[in-house]
């Protein structure tokens, strides 16, 4: 069910599924919510992909229901919810979640504390909920978060025993799991009324543990969102749910709510996938969007911005983490202030290796953290610097040089460079790597009415630049071009492999969606995707990541304004791995095109793979047409923009959908 084929390999596999919610069925009752009606469908369907995933060990972070100890059904509900997890072939380690036992220990909460009683039923029902196991080299620990600050006896038990197995193991790579997540947004955040924390004493007692001993990666959830933090060296990531968003996260975004009320975003259901390897664990999100049938098709697992060598890079609009309070409103009785990590997550999930954005970003503390934290996933920062005085550039870059080696000059002119400007890029270009970028004014765009301005060069306008960059006896490493809106990005691009230039190292690509129509969209970042890789070293920056739909000039983005995923998404994450994965050849040869009754297909080829994009025009296409050669062996064929994949004959018909192109693999 899942490929796994381009994923480079790791030493072991573990799934990380969260908060559940199986739900006892309610007939025709009235709801809260309606989608709690699917509940359960969406959780055995997402155990089921759990299971054909195939990992070594799979960890449930908590929430097992939607009961709680204190209803009637409670029990009746565990017994369920363990049946339904062994009946999809799934023996997991167990966490405690607030469901199972009881909320943590807080006089405003509108639920009961764990109790002794209720620890006692869970632990007769899933064994101990804080212990250890080792995997390797590698130790997992699993805690009871619900029990920290309580006065119930277990919980100094719990302490004396993690404070042993900790300096018992403290040689090995660690892990830690607990369901209650340490902290939201800050170390220091409030406490008491906060439902989405472990409050202090304790949050502090395990923060310095976590730092003592060095922990590599910590897992919370409850919250049923994803988030993104690092606690010195540990990565510390919130698992989201499979059945259900929180409502209170809907106030993060600056768009309508998600559905009831911020309950039903189903694109941002799912489970992870942990690929431990020798120097470090890749982190793959997989989404399962809340479906309550199996998937009839296979479905591509991308590789992650560390494994890749891509030239994909991402142009940074927006803030990489926007900061929101949320309201005071139930069940925390204090403002929440939450980061979205939504952008961040989704450049690693991409598998972007570039991201540029405003300089100015260095200047703000917290910006600058959030960016190192992209830099630390694999994503090398680009600084875009735009400012009067050019002469105050080297200072920028001496005081930086820790964290940003790659800086983009944006300029007024496309090809006169004055002495000055000559004389900052030759004491610059010995810092840092310098890219130009050319802002010009006055461009009229069709159907506007006021005049645009363009960033980037045209192709016809590097000659003169290069003869410029001759005379002043300059080398440049790098100079952005723009892909033109009214262009084929493929054609655009590979004419640049027929061009020399003597004072310019590499020509990168700005490609700018421009359309509201995710089709169109999916299509222009599949040709250029498919273009750049034929050029050695250059790199193609794609935006927006986010929508543009409160501006004067409108358009859909990669993510739409809640930060899911549109189709561009996916056809830019799975060609990116399919293009540039770690396991293949990734030098390709004899770039050519062939139209067909309306459908435009190109071709790549190296010495063990035959690739063919199609881009379709209708909903049927016959593999008849392309210019493989027809023997009897199979092909693989990815559908981009669901990231769906399916082994076929070569004498296949394949459907489309909503025009998604495609991507056929001979051999």
């Amino acid at each position: 069910m899942f490929d796994k084929t381009h994923l480079p390999p790791a030493q072991f596999e573990c799934a990380i599924i969260a908060d559940t919610h199986y739900m006892i069925d309610v007939g025709d009752r009235p709801l809260e919510f309606e989608s709690r009606r699917v509940q359960t469908q969406r959780a055995g369907i997402a155990l089921q992909q759990v299971a054909a995933i195939e990992a070594d060990f799979v960890i449930h972070m908590g929430d097992l229901v939607q009961e709680y100890p204190e209803t009637p059904d409670f029990k009746r509900a565990m017994l369920e919810a363990r049946d339904q997890i062994r009946a999809c072939n799934i023996d997991p380690h167990y966490v405690a979640g607030n469901h199972d036992i009881g909320d943590k220990t807080d006089p405003t909460m509108p639920t009961h504390e764990a109790t002794a009683e209720s620890l006692a039923f869970f632990h007769d029902l899933f064994g101990p909920s804080w212990y250890s196991f080792d995997r390797d080299l590698c130790h997992f620990i699993v805690l009871n978060s619900q029990i920290l600050n309580s006065k119930i006896s277990e919980a100094d038990d719990q302490w004396e025993w993690l404070e042993s197995d900790l300096e018992k193991h403290k040689n090995q790579r660690l892990f830690l799991f607990f369901h209650l997540p340490l902290y939201l947004s800050e170390k220091n955040e409030p406490g008491l009324g906060h439902y989405d924390n472990i409050s202090p004493p304790d949050r502090d007692r395990l923060l310095a543990l976590i730092q003592k001993y060095g922990i590599e990666l910590l897992f919370a959830a409850h919250v049923h969102y994803p988030f993104y933090d690092k606690i010195g060296k540990t990565r510390y990531f919130i698992v989201p749910s499979t059945s259900f968003t929180r409502p209170g996260f809907g106030h993060l975004y600056a768009s309508a709510p998600p559905p009831e009320q911020g309950r039903d975003d189903t694109g941002k259901l799912g489970f992870y996938l942990l690929r431990i390897r020798a120097d470090h664990t890749d982190i793959h999100f997989i989404r399962t969007k809340g479906k309550i049938k199996r998937p009839a098709r296979g479905h591509l697992i991308t590789c992650t911005s560390a494994d890749l060598s891509s030239p994909i890079g991402l142009t940074l609009h927006h803030p990489i983490t926007p900061i929101a309070e949320l309201p005071i409103a139930y069940p925390s009785v204090v403002r929440q202030k939450v980061r979205n990590d939504q952008h961040l997550l989704a450049c690693i999930e991409l598998g972007a290796k570039f991201a540029r954005f405003p300089w100015r970003d260095l200047r703000d503390p917290f910006q600058r953290t959030r960016l190192e934290m992209l830099c630390s996933e694999g994503i090398m920062p680009i600084a875009t610097f735009l400012e009067p005085r050019i002469t105050s550039l080297p200072e920028h870059i001496e005081a930086n040089l820790d964290f940003v080696q790659n800086w983009e000059i944006q300029i007024f002119d496309p090809a006169q460079l004055s002495d000055e400007v000559c004389e900052i890029l030759n004491r610059c270009k010995e810092l840092a790597e310098l890219s130009l970028c050319p802002i010009i004014p006055n461009e009229r765009v069709h159907g506007k009415q006021h005049l645009r301005t363009r960033m980037g060069y045209h192709l016809e306008e590097l000659e003169n630049l290069n003869a410029t960059l001759q005379n002043a006896d300059i080398h440049l490493q790098r100079v952005i071009c723009r892909v033109p809106p009214n262009e084929s990005p493929w054609t655009y691009i590979q004419s640049l492999s027929e061009r020399k230039y003597s004072n310019i190292g590499h020509i990168d690509f700005s490609l700018e969606l421009d359309a509201q129509n995710d089709s169109t969209n999916a299509h222009r970042i599949a040709e250029a995707t498919f273009a750049i890789v034929r050029l050695l070293g250059a790199r193609l920056f794609v935006d927006p990541l986010t929508d543009f739909d409160r501006t004067m000039d409108v358009t859909h983005g990669l993510l739409d304004t809640l930060c899911n995923p549109r189709a561009p998404f996916h056809a830019l994450r799975c060609l990116n791995t399919l293009l540039n994965s770690p396991v293949h050849d990734t030098t390709f040869t004899d770039p050519h095109e062939q139209t067909w009754e309306n459908n435009r297909i190109l071709y790549l080829n190296n010495t063990y793979r035959r690739l063919a994009l199609v881009l379709p025009a209708q909903d049927i296409f016959d593999l008849n047409t392309l210019e493989f050669s027809l023997d009897t062996s199979p092909v693989r064929i990815y559908h981009l923009c669901t990231g769906e994949t399916e082994t076929v004959s070569r004498n296949a018909q394949i459907k489309i959908q909503d025009g998604s192109p495609i991507l056929v693999i001979g051999h």
